[in-house]
């Protein structure tokens, strides 16, 4: 297990490092001049210069990567250029927001995926199974900014039953949070759902067909016990791998998402600092994120051992 680890946790930091390197870059290539942003528009010449020499936006794109770096590792991501907040504390605000946006999706996603799969697959070519299939299938197809704009006509403009947007916090009215989380949740929810249950599905059906399985029937075993048991814990070890590769896409998702419902997360505060071109705050917010992907990626290879611990982490197999 801890040589497994040490390996993982190598492959995450190069990998880090080479996202560090095409953020730093890439965020280099958009159109426009921070300095100008930031200095204003009715700033002169000499007023852009003195900000680009104050930021440090004149020097070579190597060293002004390497002070990045340096600074990073020190936990300091630097300074937002429109707002002068640190990009620490502006990301500190905006995440928790995220993340709970996350869990409901997450927990609508499970919730509808896991049984609606095993039902399918238990009742594989019966009207359950098209009817669940055909629901996967829509789920994939609609996109996350239609069906926001769907949810908030009938729900908030006809029915009057949810907010269309904002967003309180859950320790200053526990009930408006989930009034307003709900629909953004609902729609991020479901796409991921729809993956979810096809997998999960695909899953049961090829350990329903394992020899284990036929041999608890021949024993006399309960359906339920068969498929509750021993079916839908060796069936979730692919499950999981989908989850968590799903989460950048619902990170992803998140930036769509909190447009619509004016939800003030992480996905809207990525949009911002691309469009006022706040190198520090767009370059701290995309090694944040990629740096909880790595970390949830890892937590998901080694979820695998406590699924099933026959699966081998290490060089040998684990004995029972």
């Amino acid at each position: 297990m801890f040589d497994f680890l040490v390996q993982r946790a190598a492959i995450s930091v190069v990998t880090l490092f080479v996202i560090s390197l095409i953020v730093f870059t890439g965020v280099r290539m958009i159109p426009g001049d921070p300095a100008r942003v930031l200095a204003g528009t009715e700033a002169d010449a000499a007023g852009i210069e003195a900000v680009r020499e104050k930021y440090g936006l004149g020097d070579p794109i190597p060293v002004q990567y390497l002070r990045w770096v340096a600074l990073a590792l020190r936990g300091d991501l630097g300074h937002s250029i429109r707002t002068r907040e640190s990009v620490i504390h502006t990301v500190a605000t905006k995440l928790p927001i995220t993340i709970e946006l996350a869990f409901l999706s997450l927990f609508i996603a499970v919730g509808i995926a896991i049984p609606a799969g095993v039902l399918a697959a238990v009742r594989r070519n019966t009207l359950w199974d098209m009817l669940a299939s055909g629901a996967s299938l829509g789920g994939v197809s609609i996109p996350n900014f239609w069906l926001g704009i769907m949810l908030i006509l009938f729900f908030s403009v006809q029915l009057g039953w949810l907010p269309a947007s904002g967003f309180v916090p859950i320790w200053e009215s526990p009930l408006d949070n989930v009034k307003r989380m709900i629909m953004p949740a609902f729609v991020l929810g479901t796409a991921l759902a729809a993956v979810l249950m096809r997998q999960t599905r695909n899953s049961m059906i090829e350990v329903m067909s394992a020899d284990y399985i036929r041999t608890a029937y021949s024993k006399g075993l309960a359906g339920r016990v068969v498929v509750f048991r021993h079916a839908i814990r060796n069936s979730l070890i692919p499950v999981v791998t989908i989850l968590g590769l799903q989460m950048g896409a619902l990170m992803s998702g998140a930036v769509v998402t909190e447009q619509i419902f004016v939800v003030p997360g992480f996905g809207r505060l990525i949009v911002e600092s691309v469009f006022t071109r706040d190198y520090p705050l767009v370059q701290g917010v995309v090694l944040i994120t990629a740096s909880s992907y790595v970390l949830i990626n890892l937590l998901v290879d080694v979820s695998y051992s406590l699924l099933n611990p026959r699966i081998r982490i290490g060089g040998t197999a684990r004995e029972s």
